[in-house]
């Protein structure tokens, strides 16, 4: 991990990692932030940039406020009573990473891993209740991002508790479209996902992912690639869920 303490260094207005996608959900706490407050976030930050398979943060260790990615994919892990590894979600740019707890003394219920390079922005405890202090917004804009999260969690409980691989990956799908931005087309992409990040999100085989996966494909519901996922009839996946 590289850090650089002068965060406020790269706050100028035309760097390309504070241009960050235009939220529709309160999911992106910068992008809610008028360019005085964003600024002041800039300034109390540390930037920090970590390398592909690199800890922001590890389950058990204390906490200590959020990261907020400027650039790249992290994925929160959570490591089972058996060993067995489970991915909860991935973080793009603008989502942070350090809930639930970000005040207070408490200890990480999960990891955070780099997918690639990826830079952050560190709020630690102490920068996070000054910045409450000092701007409203940004305490507003924290609330709206920990209702995302929330929400978010409550869907992966939600699609575990479904009795059926096919009915757990259905029920995820429809939930990562729903964050995701549709284009003029109607076809929403999923960005950089794969069948194994599928199967560890759910509790289930790659190989019973592939196959869900083939029939969703042949039936012209979604397209996938190495890496990609596009979501071709939002309408009829969710059809599916009712089947």
């Amino acid at each position: 991990m590289v850090e650089r303490s002068d965060a406020h260094e790269v706050a100028d207005p035309g760097e390309p990692r504070a241009e960050l996608p235009r939220p529709g959900t309160g999911r992106y706490v910068l992008k809610a932030l008028d360019k005085p407050d964003l600024d002041l976030v800039m300034r109390t930050g540390r930037l920090a940039t970590y390398q592909n398979r690199e800890y922001l943060l590890r389950e058990g260790e204390p906490a200590n406020g959020i990261h907020i990615i400027l650039n790249g994919i992290v994925e929160s892990t959570h490591a089972g009573t058996q060993g067995r590894e489970l991915m909860l979600s991935t973080w793009e740019a603008g989502d942070f990473v350090g809930a639930p707890y970000i005040l207070g003394d408490h200890r990480h219920s999960w990891s955070a891993r780099a997918l690639g390079r990826v830079e952050a922005l560190h709020l630690d405890q102490d920068a996070v209740r000054r910045l409450i202090a000092q701007s409203p917004s940004f305490a507003v804009a924290l609330i709206e991002c920990l209702g995302f999260k929330g929400e978010t969690y409550s869907m992966l409980a939600q699609t575990l508790a479904g009795q059926k691989a096919a009915e757990r990956l259905v029920l995820l799908l429809v939930k990562l479209c729903e964050n995701a931005a549709q284009d003029e087309s109607g076809s929403i992409s999923l960005g950089r996902i794969t069948q194994a990040n599928l199967a560890r999100m759910i509790g289930a085989t790659r190989q019973s992912i592939s196959l869900i996966l083939s029939r969703l494909q042949d039936d012209g519901i979604i397209s996938t690639g190495p890496t990609k996922m596009v979501v071709n009839d939002l309408a009829a996946l969710r059809k599916q869920v009712a089947d």
